[in-house]
């Protein structure tokens, strides 16, 4: 009776992508929303408008998203949107602050 020896597959083989991805799109919600709610604080309502349209069209896509091929992309982008967004609200709240 022969026994046949498997080797180790690597932990990145393994890894399924898709709740990570899920994970990653329910915290870009969350960062759009509230992003969305600091834009309407400080006067940008057409602002925070966008950004809880793309939050709710990302909720509702989350599944896609994970099982796309392309959905790192739209994480990549969607992460960059965030930074964006950031950087400019957090200016213009400390301009608002100080006026």
């Amino acid at each position: 009776m022969n026994t046949r020896q498997t080797q180790p597959r690597s932990l990145t083989a393994t890894r399924d992508p898709v709740p990570q991805r899920l994970l990653a799109v329910s915290r870009y919600v969350e960062n759009l929303r509230r992003l969305a709610r600091l834009a309407d604080r400080i006067g940008r309502s057409e602002l925070g408008t966008a950004m809880m349209e793309v939050a709710d069209c990302m909720e509702r896509m989350a599944n896609d998203i994970a099982v796309s091929p392309t959905g790192a992309v739209i994480l990549r982008r969607a992460a960059r949107l965030v930074g964006t967004v950031e950087g400019l609200l957090e200016r213009q709240a400390k301009l608002s602050v100080l006026h």
